[in-house]
């Protein structure tokens, strides 16, 4: 392999969330950088994503062959 060519990777590189604040230690090529969102603030992660109000393809097609059986 050819020395010299692959970039240093910084192991105490500093993630800084932008929504919540946090900080996280985490290998990196570049020293800092900033995220918008992170694993304690995004909505999937927290449990709070909204659900789709009007139903899938699924739960539309489960109601009419509901409403075919009656």
């Amino acid at each position: 392999m050819k020395s010299a060519i692959h970039p240093e990777v910084f192991q105490d590189a500093k993630t800084k969330c932008s929504n919540c604040a946090a900080v996280y230690l985490i290998p990196n090529t570049v020293k800092e950088q900033s995220v918008e969102t992170c694993r304690n603030c995004h909505p999937i992660y927290t449990g709070k994503a909204q659900k789709d109000l009007k139903g899938g393809r699924v739960e539309r097609f489960r109601k009419r062959m509901a409403a075919g059986k009656k």
